[in-house]
């Protein structure tokens, strides 16, 4: 046994066994049973795949493909290797005229297989090389480069490792293997040739390096971008992602993601339904039950956003930059932002603005004229609750503040600047803002006060509550906003149909600063108010925030949406 380090015997059957490391702490442990008690039969099977594994290994070692894939594709070699044994075995019994010529055939294969090994494909033959030779690495040329070998070599690849998609680089690099595998099985165990050069990036060996995992890279870098001021809601929108992503491709590492594999994630995406996310239970789901449920739905609801594909794509390149960062080995090649969509409709054409006359129409809904229940706000009854879901939308039309801004206010928020009752957008324990121009002061329109808004805030203080709205937390998302824009896409589709299919509480915030623009006022007052940025440097870093008393001014032309409650209607909180 000891011309074959890899080959022992279980019983009587022989078996191949070879153990690399590929981390500092990681045993990469391949065992095969060679399926034979014969012991010649054993040692050309052992030396085959001691061969092949040369190359396996280097991949594994290289994180290229998975153990997994590496034994599958050792045991198809010992599989066909037997087969071939068998038939060869049977054809000289019958045909063993010259065993001399069999040598020399099998010699001048083994010298042709070496040379393209070692000098590649397309090198010219020294004159040297008896015609047996010129002639084998004619029929390798023809073959290699025929269509049905290409084909071949795809179909092993997938079969091998469960990827549907094969890029120009992983292709050289299965044949690569491939001829590299058929030098050193007709070489023996000796190599021809040394792949490193063309090895893909290499697994990170030194124990210093980060986890690569998707969610340790995206936990460090919101960790980082947290300290920046980034909105918790954003930071969610990448753990989200990850979840996302590990679910229709089942990679959780970055640096084995490879750009077929982003080709194949962006088609998923245009598969999905379009709710996806929006569910607690959505996080829980396999592949198989997401795309059960796709195929179940009208195709209007089925397939995300151009922008929400872009989005996604946009946040695997920031994750993949970030690990580069950090001296992880990702794929140079990786470059998701190459598959960003081209979006077919302008900005300001993507979300629309309610017009007056749509709004009003909007707060005729049961939840401001009066509802069945508090569970059934939008069924029409006798009574009035004013809860999260009958405030939120209020105050986004007299406002244009965001929908989690005003979800997560809590009665501190509410202050007195100048003698102007004013709302204090800042980061707080219930949510954060979007950035440090969002961090604005906005007075309260008339209207909200006749409604009763200052009465809702001082009972929230008398109570003693963290939140003025607590009936739209959601301890799953953690969050306050979701509950309020779902029960507003049912109230707008209740209220508009299909002429609000592209509304939705965010329209508000255009409706807002649609009509401040239309009515004169002036362009830095308005940015104030809805909490945009400075058009220019000056604006930026020089003028002050307009005054509250200027703001007000400019907040009570915002037009009168609703009304006040009709005296017949009952105030279930008063």
């Amino acid at each position: 046994m000891h011309t074959q380090p890899h080959l022992s015997k279980r019983g009587d059957v022989y078996q191949w066994r070879r153990k690399t490391r590929r981390f500092s702490t990681e045993i990469i442990d391949i065992k095969l049973s060679l399926g034979t008690t014969d012991r010649h039969q054993a040692h050309i099977l052992a030396r085959k795949v001691s061969a092949e594994s040369d190359v396996i290994m280097e991949q594994i070692i290289g994180s290229r493909i998975t153990p997994e894939h590496g034994r599958a594709f050792l045991a198809e070699v010992i599989r066909k290797e037997r087969t071939k044994i068998a038939r060869l075995g049977m054809l000289s019994r019958v045909d063993n005229l010259d065993p001399e010529d069999d040598a020399r055939h099998d010699a001048a294969m083994a010298e042709a297989w070496g040379r393209i090994a070692t000098h590649g494909l397309n090198h010219s033959v020294s004159a040297e090389a008896s015609d047996l030779v010129h002639g084998n690495i004619d029929l390798i040329r023809k073959d290699l480069a025929s269509e049905p070998r290409k084909l071949a070599l795809r179909r092993a690849f997938q079969e091998h490792t469960g990827q549907n998609h094969l890029s120009a680089l992983e292709y050289a690099q299965v044949m690569d293997l491939y001829v590299s595998g058929k030098a050193k099985a007709w070489a023996g165990d000796t190599p021809t040739r040394d792949l490193k050069a063309k090895a893909p990036p290499s697994a990170p060996t030194d124990p210093a390096l980060p986890l690569s995992t998707l969610r340790a890279v995206v936990e460090r870098m919101n960790a980082i971008k947290r300290t920046e001021g980034i909105e918790e809601k954003t930071l969610r929108q990448y753990q989200s992602f990850v979840a996302l992503f590990t679910m229709l491709t089942g990679h959780d590492d970055i640096t084995q993601v490879r750009q077929p594999d982003v080709k194949a994630f962006r088609a998923d995406l245009a598969r999905l339904p379009k709710s996806w996310g929006k569910s607690p239970t959505d996080q829980a789901s396999t592949r198989d039950e997401v795309m059960a449920k796709a195929a179940a739905l009208p195709l209007d609801k089925v397939g995300l956003s151009v922008g929400t594909i872009n989005r996604h794509l946009d946040h695997l390149n920031q994750i993949a930059d970030w690990a580069r960062d950090e001296g992880l080995p990702v794929d140079p090649n990786l470059k998701p932002t190459k598959l960003r969509r081209k979006e077919t409709v302008r900005a300001r054409d993507k979300r629309g603005a309610f017009s007056v006359e749509q709004l009003r129409e909007v707060f005729k809904n049961p939840v401001w004229t009066g509802s069945h229940s508090e569970r059934r706000q939008t069924k029409s009854g006798q009574q009035i609750f004013k809860n999260g879901i009958y405030w939120c939308p209020l105050i986004g039309a007299y406002t244009g503040a965001r929908r989690e801004e005003i979800a997560g206010l809590a009665p501190t928020d509410i202050v007195e600047i100048d003698g102007v009752t004013c709302l204090s957008i800042e980061d707080s324990e219930l949510r954060r803002i979007k950035n440090l121009s969002s961090r604005r002061l906005i007075p309260i329109h008339s209207h909200l006060v006749d409604l009763g808004l200052l009465d809702h805030i001082e009972q929230a203080r008398n109570n003693n509550q963290n939140s003025l709205f607590p009936d739209l937390y959601e301890a799953g998302n953690d969050a306050f906003g979701r509950k309020v824009g779902r029960r507003m896409r049912q109230i707008i589709d209740q209220q508009l149909g299909a002429d609000g299919a592209k509304l939705s509480f965010h329209s508000l915030r255009h409706y807002v600063q649609n009509q401040l623009d239309h009515t004169g006022v002036d362009d830095k007052v308005v940015r104030d108010i809805i909490g945009h940025e400075g058009k220019d440097i000056h604006d930026k870093d020089y003028r002050k925030s307009s005054p509250p008393e200027a703001m007000a001014e400019a907040i009570e032309l915002l037009l009168k949406v609703t009304w006040l409650p009709l005296q017949r209607y009952f105030d279930a909180t008063s």
